[in-house]
């Protein structure tokens, strides 16, 4: 169902027994309230008149669901919204991919993938407004690949990825923005089963007052298994930067800070491996806060450069 006073939607949907299912949007207008589900394999949402390419979306409004129940589906969507549209997409099966980018304001963007080898990339653009917007990505299985971006601010980003091997990168411009990156959860969150570990999370930030979470964990663990990484690139001030390893293997943490008036908590724990961790700042009136604990061996140093001056 779709209403506006410039409404104009095409929605073609092409199938058979014996191949995959095909659906191809192009819409404009307001208050859009759409659901799309499809059940088996190598099923396809994208452009009108090019599956390859996005399906666009122009709207003022609305609620977008979509499903893809199977493997090696594909979603791509592109949206220009001035309201409070929601989408939300849940993919369950294995090398499944979803793209979906939203320009505009309030844009409320949930992922869900359930199975191995997925990819997720959720995008907040730079047109209109392109504030108060809201990004979730909750990937629960082996080797999946998580992306957010943001250009804007006053926007909501949270990535969570469960099992093991997984690689998640955030990638924001703006400022006052809030930022999690979760990978086994924890702090308290709770939840991480038996996790193996070996996640790594890249960050890079521009922009100013922004709070950026990551948390990694597997202290549910029986056993050993590979480390976990961080590396946070942060330019701009007054940002404040938390990142925690936990379990049952080694962690490499890395935070790179240009600006000045940062703040960080860096806190790594571990029995299994070696606690690594390196701190670059360049800029004034830096707060540093770094713990490291467990029974291997830590290494951990900071560069610090500023005007002039002595640190305490």
């Amino acid at each position: 169902m779709a209403t506006g006073l410039a409404l104009v939607a095409a929605i073609v949907l092409v199938s058979s027994k014996a191949a995959s299912n095909e659906i191809y949007i192009n819409q404009v207008g307001s208050n859009l309230d759409l659901d799309i589900t499809q059940d088996g394999d190598n099923n396809k949402i994208g452009a009108y008149g090019n599956i390859a390419n996005k399906g666009t979306m122009y709207t003022n409004g609305g609620t977008i669901s979509y499903s893809q129940t199977g493997n090696n589906n594909t979603l791509e969507f592109w949206m220009y919204d001035i309201g409070s549209t929601a989408q939300t997409l849940t993919q369950t099966g294995d090398n499944n991919d979803a793209v979906i980018d939203c320009h505009g304001e309030r844009c409320d963007i949930t992922v869900t993938q359930d199975g191995d080898g997925n990819d997720a990339h959720a995008e907040l653009g730079n047109q209109n407004g392109h504030n108060d917007n809201k990004i979730v990505i909750y990937q629960k299985g082996d080797t999946n690949d998580s992306y957010v971006e943001a250009d804007g601010d006053s926007n909501n980003l949270d990535s969570h990825q469960q099992s093991d091997d997984n690689f998640a990168r955030v990638v924001v411009t703006g400022n006052y923005n809030e930022i999690d990156a979760w990978q086994g959860k924890h702090s308290d969150g709770s939840h991480d089963g038996e996790e193996a570990g070996d996640h790594e999370v890249y960050w890079t930030v521009t922009g100013n007052s922004n709070n950026l979470r990551s948390y990694q964990t597997d202290t549910n663990r029986a056993s050993g298994g590979a480390g976990h990484h961080i590396a946070n690139v942060i330019t701009g001030n007054n940002n404040d930067v938390k990142h925690t390893q936990k379990g049952k293997a080694g962690h490499d943490g890395f935070i790179e800070i240009d600006g000045n008036s940062n703040t960080v908590e860096l806190y790594q724990r571990g029995n299994g491996g070696q606690q690594w961790a390196d701190i670059v700042l360049d800029g004034d009136y830096h707060s540093v806060d770094a713990t490291q604990r467990g029974t291997m061996a830590h290494s951990f140093e900071v560069d610090l450069t500023n005007g002039g001056g002595a640190y305490s």
